[in-house]
């Protein structure tokens, strides 16, 4: 859905009309969840009718404070208005906390108590974490910056030369390290699980990818790396250790010839790796065809490097989780979809229900099942038809009902119905499918569950307030307020 500004003065009109009950609902709501969907979108007059609402009690203010739905622009104006250390905490702690917010806690002179939960919050401005790099003396805030990505690779080179060990691993481990900071740790470090996390990095050196280690630990962290020379990736997929063996058959570097014994290895793990493989050939996949693990013949029936004559063993295989993995594969042919759309199995059943691919045969097959895992991919299914959408919007069951909420092609007449669903989750998701209509949703506004009407004052308030002209503030005093019973939301 785009929203553009209505042309017409009937059209904005109407748009101020709405903005403005929304407004006075609001400010009249008993939570300040409401009103926090509208700040972001108010204009600078309305915001200030709305503030009071917002943080005007300590209780709502911590109530905001914890929200991680809220947009960022409520958290950034309470940060200016908290006025106890809990308060402050519960921002710190937000993820969706902007920089704006986390800048004022740190220029309140909330250093020493919040240092730690600034240090580890990604939206920390990088000229605070270097401030807090150069400064800090505690470990829990050392730590916390050693594990922030948004930490630059000067802070993270920074920390490292205080040469504290506990600290290494983290440094080791931060996508931000940058190669030189790589090599002082190596050098300045013996411990295994350090060496092998720098060998696992994307900033790894070249000059340490060349050379096997003789720590298994290491060898298998140097297997797993894109970088690792096809040469070693070939010797370590030979390795004495399984997990070094997996990883290196993981590897999509690897050059296929070097696999071609671990499709016999004794270890099942190593063999399902090499199952997994896009590269995979006929030939290799044929000889795992018939694995007496079913994991590996599991795992081979969804790879898409599986040939069709392999897919139609595997559709007949006694265990029913190879056959549901046949009918996941993604150019698995309509005639396997129509056997196993009768397979003794319902979780067979089921995978094939899901297919947007389906022959509408197959899938009416399907339809008339009551097992409530196949009814839900038909209910799914985009090629399901209104009838049947119409009757499965009233299961019983909650999984097959959100199944037709989920399923994009449902109608506004049966989304209408699942607005008024007993499950909450089931409402808030209806309130964001494309067919149901403003005047719908409108409709929700007084939903009973804080999220569903959070999500339905977010959108007017995304539509509106770009729709409408600027509303004078005084206006929400004056403007007549008909009864509920006598609203109509009109088309936007």
């Amino acid at each position: 859905m785009t929203r553009s500004p209505s042309s017409s003065p009937r059209s904005v009109a109407a748009s101020q009309r709405h903005w403005l009950e929304l407004l006075r609902r609001a400010r009249a709501s008993d939570e300040p969840f409401s009103a926090a969907a509208l700040y972001p979108h108010a204009s600078e007059q309305q915001r200030r009718c709305l503030e009071p609402r917002l943080f005007g009690a300590r209780r709502d203010r911590l109530l905001l404070a914890s929200a991680a739905f809220v947009a960022p622009a409520v958290l950034e104006r309470l940060a200016c208005l908290v006025d106890d250390a809990t308060q402050r905490t519960r921002i710190a702690r937000n993820p969706a906390a902007p920089a704006e917010a986390l800048t004022r806690l740190w220029c309140d002179g909330a250093r020493t108590s919040l240092a730690p939960l600034l240090a580890r919050h990604p939206n920390t401005p990088r000229a605070i974490l270097a401030e807090l790099g150069e400064a800090a003396a505690d470990l829990d805030t050392l730590c916390a910056l050693c594990e922030n990505t948004g930490s630059s690779s000067d802070v993270l080179a920074t920390v490292e030369q205080r040469r504290i060990p506990v600290l290494q691993r983290l440094l080791a481990v931060n996508l931000a390290t940058d190669g030189a900071t790589l090599m002082a740790l190596w050098r300045a470090t013996d411990e295994e699980a350090v060496r092998a996390q720098i060998l696992l990095h994307d900033h790894c050196p070249d000059t340490l990818l060349q050379t096997l280690p003789a720590s298994p630990l290491e060898r298998r962290c140097l297997a797993r790396h894109a970088r690792t020379p096809a040469a070693l990736l070939a010797r370590l997929a030979g390795d004495a250790d399984v997990a070094v063996r997996r990883a290196a058959t993981a590897n999509p570097a690897t050059p296929i010839a070097a696999v071609v014994a671990s499709c016999f290895d004794t270890d099942e793990a190593v063999r399902r790796t090499v199952a997994a493989r896009r590269d995979l050939s006929v030939t290799l996949a044929a000889c795992l065809a018939d694995d007496v693990d079913d994991w590996v013949r599991r795992v081979l029936a969804r790879n898409p490097a599986c040939p069709t004559y392999l897919l139609e063993r595997a559709s007949a295989d006694p265990v029913l989780e190879v056959r549901r993995s046949v009918a996941r594969h993604p150019a698995c042919p309509a005639s396997l979809l129509d056997r196993l759309s009768r397979d003794a199995a319902t979780w067979v059943q089921a995978a094939v229900a899901y297919r947007d691919d389906l022959p509408l045969v197959v899938l009416r097959r399907l339809a008339r099942s009551t097992d409530v895992d196949v009814l839900a991919g038909v209910g799914r299914n985009p090629m399901t038809s209104t009838s049947r959408l119409a009757r499965l919007a009233v299961h019983e069951c909650a999984d097959v009902r959100r199944a037709v909420i989920l399923n994009r092609q449902t109608p506004r007449a049966i989304l209408r119905v699942l607005r008024q669903d007993p499950y909450p989750l089931h409402r808030a998701l209806a309130v964001d499918h494309p067919n149901l209509t403003d005047a719908d949703r409108w409709r929700m506004r007084e939903d009973p569950d804080v999220q569903v009407r959070y999500r339905v004052f977010h959108h007017f308030a995304w539509r509106l307030g770009a729709a409408a002209d600027p509303v004078p503030a005084d206006a929400m005093q004056h403007e007549h307020h008909p009864h509920p019973a006598q609203e109509k939301m009109e088309t936007i």
